[in-house]
């Protein structure tokens, strides 16, 4: 019989805090060293648009290793293999130099490696609940509370860290947190699980997680649901924000305006563990509702404070939805497949957004930013709708 540990679920949260600030301080610590050291504005967005189809690539192959190899293993293989192409950066600029070539080169391997890291991560939830006592909904509020709180504090902590420090420190900072997770989640205490060759032998193709999600009203709904909510969250982070308050000639509305977001999402991660695991349908129609409204009130492109309301409103229901999304992709899916599921939503995930872009810069050839931002409130409350009314969804969150 398995021992429970109280040491489970601190381990765990503390791995995975120090992974998400590792990806929060790359992801503004690596476009500075470009500039930096290249003067090249075009070849930042190169950097980050080279690494979206290999780390889609990354998140199916991990997926299947995850059910392969075992969830630690790949946990840590992927924390030390980031952390080492992390500090590549510092090493080829220390002796070779960094160009173009080594920019883009070590940021497809990164990738590479912190996807499945992150798939592994995500699919250990069912292990630490188990071994810590703690309920599944608990673990996955944490979780999300720890989303957002790297989402609001991560890239703040970088800019600090990139004030005081040489950003080639800062590189060698942010390899040690990956590294640190590494050593963090090897330690923390998990239940064995036992998997019957039957069980295995099932599950064995490399798309047995497509067949999963497929066979299961309710996964298959929840798929398409995040999936259309990643669709247009794209656009209004990366376009209708910006562009918004830019031409309001307020750029420091927009920071407050995602760190609404990010306040938002804490609080709705928190309401959740506080208030709604054992009422999970409840918290699914808050979310959708909330999901509604904030986007119309950001749909209005009005001044600062409606679009800042409907940020944070967009927040909230961030953070009480994605426990519920977590929570059901661990218990509906058979244990020897979870990491493929959990890795063909991070595959769906990286190209959301990049699809997204792309489909709302067609849409603006023909219409104005206010036409594009009713476009993406209309999509959202059609969403909710299905959400709410689908019969798969709401018997799971009601059982």
């Amino acid at each position: 019989m398995n021992r429970r540990s109280p040491l489970t679920l601190p381990l765990y949260l503390a791995a995975s805090a120090t992974s998400l600030f590792g990806n929060a301080s790359i992801s503004i610590v690596l476009p500075w060293l470009v500039l930096t050291r290249t003067g090249d504005v075009a070849l930042t967005g190169l950097v980050a648009a080279a690494s979206g189809a290999p780390a889609a690539v990354a998140a199916l192959v991990g997926g299947h290793l995850v059910d392969r190899l075992g969830r630690r293993l790949v946990c840590v293989v992927s924390d030390v293999g980031s952390a080492l192409s992390v500090a590549a950066l510092a090493i080829v600029d220390a002796t070779a130099g960094l160009n173009a070539f080594w920019f883009v080169a070590l940021g497809i391997l990164g990738a590479l490696f912190d996807v499945p890291g992150m798939t592994a991560r995500q699919a250990l939830m069912a292990d630490v609940s188990e071994t810590s006592g703690v309920a599944i909904d608990k673990v996955a509020a944490a979780q999300s509370t720890l989303f957002g709180l790297s989402f609001l504090a991560g890239p703040a902590l970088a800019g600090i860290l990139l004030a005081v420090l040489p950003a080639i420190n800062v590189v060698w900072v942010t390899a040690a947190c990956s590294a640190l997770a590494a050593v963090l989640i090897a330690v923390t205490p998990l239940a064995r699980r036992e998997r019957s060759p039957e069980d295995a032998a099932e599950h064995a193709s490399p798309l047995a997680g497509f067949s999963v999600v497929r066979r299961d009203p309710a996964l298959l709904a929840m798929t398409t649901i995040s999936l259309v909510s990643m669709l247009f969250v794209a656009p209004l982070l990366a376009v209708v924000l910006p562009a918004h308050f830019n031409a309001l000639g307020a750029p420091q509305q927009l920071g407050f305006s995602l760190s609404a977001y990010a306040v938002g999402s804490i609080a709705g991660a928190g309401l959740y563990g506080a208030l709604f695991a054992k009422r999970r349908w409840g918290a699914w129609a808050v979310a959708q509702v909330l999901y509604a409204a904030s986007l119309i009130l950001v749909a209005t492109l009005a001044d600062f404070w409606p679009v800042a309301a409907g940020m944070a409103l967009a927040g909230v229901a961030s953070g009480l939805e994605g426990p519920i999304v977590q929570v059901l992709l661990t218990e509906r899916v058979p244990d020897a497949v979870r990491g493929r599921v959990f890795g063909l939503f991070s595959a769906l995930s990286t190209l959301a957004s990049p699809v997204g872009l792309g489909l709302f810069a067609l849409l603006l050839t023909g219409a104005s930013l206010q036409a594009g931002a009713v476009v993406l409130a209309a999509v959202c409350v059609l969403t909710s709708v299905y959400a709410l009314l689908h019969p798969a969804v709401g018997r799971y969150l009601r059982a």
